[in-house]
Order: C-alpha cells, then sequence, then structure tokens
C-alpha cells in the first residue's frame, strides 16, 4: 500500500489542510523569533557601543580642553567651526597628487630589473653605492650576483621606501604618534590590520575603516568618513574623494603634532560609532617594535626596494703588472706609467710643483663631448646584448667579460674613445678597420687589438668587430633593452668631491705625480 493511500486512510484532507497550515505558522514564528533576537542584540550592541563611546568621548573631551585655547572646542561630542588662522600649528599644507594617481600597491614582490635607463638629464653618479660585499645571500640571490667576481663590485642603485621603511626612518615621534594611532583602533573587537608595500588598512569584517601611510615624511590617515562634515571645523583634513586610491576611505589627516593626534582620536570614535565598534576588554598595548634596519635588512623584509643603475668605479685602481723602459714610452716619448690614457690627465703648476688631475675613466666619460658619449653608450649597449657579458668599471678603463675570459675594454684618450679586444691585430692588416697591435705593451696582451672610434663610420666597424669577437667564443646575441650611458657633464671640483678624480703633486722629491707621505 502507497503512502499515499495511508495517510488518506488515516487524515481527512480537511486535517492535513490544517496540519500543513500549522507547519507554515511555526516556521513563521521560528523566524520571527530569528530576526527579533538580531535586531535585539543589534539594539544591545548599539547601546554598549553607545554607552562606552560617550564614556570615552567624555574622557577625550575633558583632555582636549588642556589642549585647546579657549577649552570650548566641542560641546556634546558636536565639533564647533573656529575661523582658520595663519599661525594655528594644523594649518593644511599644500598636498601633491604625484602618487594619488596609482592604486594600492598589496604586490610586496621585490620586482629588482638588473639596469634601468635613467630618467632626462640624471645624473648616475648622484645615487648611493652599494657594494656586493655588504649584502646577503638573500640579497646577492635576488640581485643575481652570487658569483665570486661580483666580490668586489660596486653599483650605483636607486631605493624606493615601502611604508614600513619609512616608519623605521622616521623620528621618535612619529613613531610615538603611529603606535598611539593603532591604540586606538585596537582597542575595539574585530578590527584588523593589514599591511601592504606603500600603506597599512585597517578594517573589520569587509569594511575598510582607515588607511595609514606616508606622503613625504608626513605620517597620515585617511578615514572612511565624509570629508564635508568636517571642512570648517577645526580639526579639518583634505577631501581626496576625487582620487580613486581614496575611494573608500576619502577624509585625509595628517598627524602632525600631538593635538593632532588628539583630534584623530574623536575620529576613530565617530568611525566607531558609525560601525557599532564594540570595546574589546583583552587588548593588547604593548608597542610595535619599530627599530631602525639597514637597507639589507628592509630589502629582505620586503620594506624596501633596490633599483640597480649601473656599475659603480672601484674604490682603489686595479693593480699593474710591472713594466719595462720601453712600456713606459708611448710614441711621443711622454711617460705615461703603462696607461696610454694618462698623459692627458689636467696638469697646472703650483709654487709647490705641478698639480695633476688624475681622471679615472668615469670621469673621462663625464667631461667627455657628447659624440663620444653617446658613440659610447652605443657601443656599450651593443656588447651587453651578447649573453653571458658582463662589464666592470675600474679606475682607468671599463672592462667587458664572457664568464672569466676578457673580451674587450674601453679607455678614453684625450677626445677619443679607444676599444681594446681580444684578437690578433696582424690578421686586420690591410684591411679597411686600421687597428692598431698593442701586443708589446704589457697592460695590453690580453686584449692587444686597438680601434680608435672617431666617427660614425668607425662606430660602425667597431661593431663589426666585436662580432668577429663573440662569434669565436660562441656567444649568442639578444635583444635587450637599450640604457642610456650618457651622463650630463661636471666640473672637476665635483667630480674631486665625489672620489672620480685625484689631485696629485709633483716635486723634486717625488717626480712621478704621488701624493706625498707625512
Amino acid at each position: 500500500m502507497s503512502a499515499t493511500f495511508l495517510s488518506e486512510s488515516i487524515f481527512t484532507p480537511a486535517q492535513v489542510a490544517v496540519m500543513v497550515a500549522v507547519g507554515v505558522l511555526v516556521g513563521l514564528l521560528l523566524i520571527a523569533n530569528a530576526v527579533i533576537f538580531a535586531v535585539y542584540r543589534r539594539k544591545q550592541e548599539r547601546k554598549l557601543c553607545t554607552s562606552q563611546l560617550q564614556n570615552k568621548r567624555l574622557e577625550l573631551l575633558n583632555h582636549l580642553k588642556h589642549i585647546t585655547d579657549d577649552g570650548s572646542l566641542m560641546e556634546g561630542g558636536v565639533p564647533i567651526v573656529t575661523p582658520k588662522s595663519d599661525d594655528q600649528e594644523d594649518e593644511e599644507e599644500e598636498v601633491t597628487d604625484d602618487e594619488d594617481t596609482e592604486g594600492d600597491d598589496s604586490d610586496d614582490e621585490n620586482a629588482v630589473p638588473a639596469e634601468v635607463p635613467l630618467g632626462e638629464g640624471e645624473d648616475i653618479t648622484q645615487n648611493e653605492i652599494l657594494a656586493v660585499a655588504d649584502m646577503s645571500e638573500y640579497t646577492r640571490r635576488k640581485l643575481g650576483y652570487l658569483d665570486e667576481e661580483f666580490d668586489r663590485k660596486r653599483y650605483y642603485v636607486r631605493y624606493a621606501q615601502g611604508f614600513e621603511a619609512k616608519l623605521r626612518a622616521a623620528d621618535d615621534e612619529v613613531k610615538a604618534r603611529y603606535n598611539a594611532l593603532l591604540a586606538d583602533f585596537r582597542q575595539f573587537k574585530g578590527v584588523k590590520i593589514k599591511s601592504s608595500f606603500r600603506q597599512q588598512r585597517i578594517y573589520k569584517g569587509r569594511k575598510t575603516l582607515a588607511i595609514v601611510l606616508f606622503r613625504n615624511k608626513t605620517l597620515c590617515v585617511a578615514y572612511a568618513l565624509n570629508p564635508q562634515n568636517y571642512e570648517n571645523a577645526r580639526h579639518r583634513g583634505i577631501d581626496k574623494s576625487d582620487k580613486k586610491r581614496f575611494e573608500k576611505t576619502p577624509f585625509l589627516y595628517k598627524l602632525t603634532s600631538e593635538r593632532r593626534l588628539e583630534f584623530s582620536k574623536y575620529l576613530v570614535l565617530q568611525l566607531a560609532d558609525a560601525n557599532v565598534m564594540v570595546l574589546d576588554d583583552k587588548v593588547d598595548t604593548s608597542p610595535i617594535d619599530l627599530s631602525e634596519r639597514t637597507p639589507d635588512e628592509l630589502f629582505v623584509m620586503g620594506a624596501l626596494r633596490i633599483t640597480v643603475l649601473g656599475e659603480a668605479p672601484e674604490l682603489e685602481p686595479e693593480p699593474e703588472p710591472e713594466l719595462t723602459v720601453a712600456d713606459t714610452v708611448d710614441g711621443d716619448g711622454v711617460a705615461d706609467g703603462g696607461d696610454d690614457e694618462s698623459d692627458d690627465d689636467i696638469t697646472f703648476d703650483t709654487p709647490e710643483g705641478k698639480m695633476v688631475f688624475d681622471r679615472s675613466f668615469t670621469a673621462r666619460i663625464i667631461q667627455a663631448d657628447d659624440a663620444l658619449k653617446a658613440r659610447y653608450s652605443e657601443l656599450k649597449n651593443y656588447i651587453l646584448n651578447y649573453k653571458g657579458v658582463k662589464s666592470r668599471i675600474s679606475w682607468r678603463r671599463e672592462t667587458y667579460a664572457v664568464g672569466r675570459t676578457t673580451v674587450a675594454t674601453f679607455s678614453v684618450r684625450g677626445k677619443t674613445l679607444c676599444m681594446y679586444l681580444a684578437a690578433d691585430p696582424t690578421r686586420f692588416d690591410g684591411s679597411k678597420y686600421n687597428v692598431e697591435n698593442m701586443s708589446e705593451t704589457a697592460s695590453r696582451r690580453k686584449t692587444p687589438l686597438l680601434f680608435r672610434i672617431k666617427s660614425d663610420r668607425r662606430t660602425a666597424y667597431a661593431k663589426q668587430l666585436i662580432d668577429l669577437v663573440m662569434q669565436e667564443r660562441g656567444a649568442v646575441r639578444t635583444e635587450r633593452r637599450p640604457v642610456d650611458y650618457t651622463t650630463p657633464y661636471r666640473s672637476n671640483d665635483v667630480l674631486v668631491k665625489r672620489g672620480l678624480i685625484r689631485i696629485s703633486q709633483t716635486t723634486a722629491k717625488n717626480p712621478f705625480g704621488t701624493a706625498d707621505k707625512k
């Protein structure tokens, strides 16, 4: 017998209808009870929140009366409009919008290109120098400098500080205000903090309450409040509602003084009231450790990004091999210490003797004419297009190597860019290249082929010679984004201060131009 027939034999249709109606009614009662309970709980939370916040407001108002001029900043928790004065401490500062166009950078990866082009007119030597020997193993691995050949190298670098790096580098007053600000938020249940590279997000559930960030060196907070409600108040902020980054938190407020920190507590209470935030009985009041860290430590932490701009000259010149008398005299009979680019150093007479400006390779490039700089930049990019080629700048020259084998060097003599290649110069006798044989010079035995680059045609020839040398070593040519290695001219005084020019004095007792030791 089916269930239908069984039910029909037990209950009449009228009884079945009554049972269904009763079931629906019970369900509706359960739903209504749940709704009433939720509303009641919400009201109780609101009542508790209101009671707690009222006590906090009274406490805050009593404190604010002691730090304001007339003691009448607020009445009943409502801000009183006061005229803006030129000398008041929290006068609104001019804010640039250079950072507002960017979105929230929540990606903490250390994207570090090996080399990047400089900005127009930027001088690479103005940037900081980072020695590979001072890097941690993590940093060397991220930058690709693990091999022993990089141990003595130094690089011009540019640092990009994240929020944490700026905070750790700030003074103690800023750190204290930051800890006080976070303590105001941490006193409420359910409030959490999430850090990204550029800022910190304070939220409850899915609602963003505020973001903490730096604008230049100023600690700021952007609250999820309507700026128009505070535009004439004494604790006013800046309306950023037209910026996408501040779409959820349009009220930007600067924490530039202790008084503004106290005003920020009132804004936190406004947020708590709007979002029914209840005080937490178990509040962690311990301050956050914000001790300073080295750039390498910040990079490992993900709070700092490093951009490598190019190789810097070594602190000390490379040791030169022992030379014979024939090696120390060039074709014009001028002693050059075994380096054909030293006879054009600047000299001038003084009462104590001759003063000599010993210019490094980097200094010679900086002080060269625009044509030489352009050819140097073009050829350097051309050589580095070959896979596995590394460059290193020493005091006298720039060396290019594949693995541990030197394949080419650049130097500057007078107004001429000179390229030395690891090739037999005799094979080009009578050719269009018109190369010179430097195999008799001890310092040039690894790169005996000298090719002087004085024109665009010879620049093209230089590329052909580079191709021949690279092909003999099995180097593969790749496509690499070109880098502008030209730098603006700098005077001798500037380059001396940067250590790119050394001053030596020649006397009867010291005829070779090295500084006398006292």
